[in-house]
């Protein structure tokens, strides 16, 4: 393996928890519908794989399966999570003095989320110390989004670096799945959504307990 030039990182559950608000975003659709809401448990469980599918399985079983109702509702959830997305208002603790110092290490930083691509520049901005990072990207129209590599290589060949001079840091099977896929180096946090047996058993190459650990990691 190459040495490492770029990390890049997840967003939910391993930058920031946004449980809460994506909760309510899902929330205050269901009720415009008058489906049932949603816990922090179906949240949880219901995420990783972009906000159609976040959407789809929020839905009641019987509705799953009609693509007509997914996209009505898909719309509906975006205009009501554009209200609420930036309700996460601080990153994890140790992920701010993260970014400074893989920075001033010198290291390439960027997050790559299956959120949709408008929500990540913001919500970077208002978490992440200024400059550290060189792209926020978000699930985007003709890319595919994890754990196909498509965006992986996309935001690569955007930083100016071959996938095997990076890693993909994050908290799902999904980004650990991913990482594989696009051939990157596979870090798994356990502070996240995720258990630390989901990640080893997609893939996992490091799991660490605690932002900080991956300066020991990129040193």
């Amino acid at each position: 393996m190459k040495k490492i030039k770029a990390v890049i990182f997840d967003f939910d559950g391993t930058i920031a928890d946004t449980i809460d608000a994506l909760k309510h975003g899902i929330n205050l659709t269901m009720n415009e519908l008058g489906y049932p809401e949603s816990t922090n448990e179906d949240v949880l469980r219901n995420i990783n794989n972009g906000a159609r599918e976040l959407i789809r399985r929020s839905l009641p079983q019987e509705l799953q399966k009609d693509e007509e109702k997914v996209t009505e509702v898909l719309a509906l959830y975006r205009q009501m999570y554009d209200k609420v997305y930036m309700e996460t208002k601080t990153a994890y603790e140790g992920i701010p003095e993260l970014f400074t110092e893989l920075h001033r290490r010198g290291y390439l930083l960027a997050i790559l989320s299956n959120k949709p691509d408008a929500y990540m520049p913001p919500l970077a901005e208002a978490l992440l110390p200024n400059g550290t990072y060189k792209i926020a990207r978000g699930q985007r129209p003709g890319v595919a989004a994890k754990p196909d590599p498509a965006c992986v290589f996309t935001l690569t060949d955007e930083l100016g670096v071959s996938p095997c001079e990076c890693a993909l840091v994050g908290d799902s099977n999904v980004d650990m799945i991913t990482a594989k896929n696009a051939g990157l180096m596979a870090v798994g946090v356990s502070w996240g959504y995720r258990s630390v047996e989901i990640l080893k058993e997609a893939g996992a190459d490091v799991i660490v307990h605690h932002p900080l650990d991956l300066l020991d990691l990129f040193e």
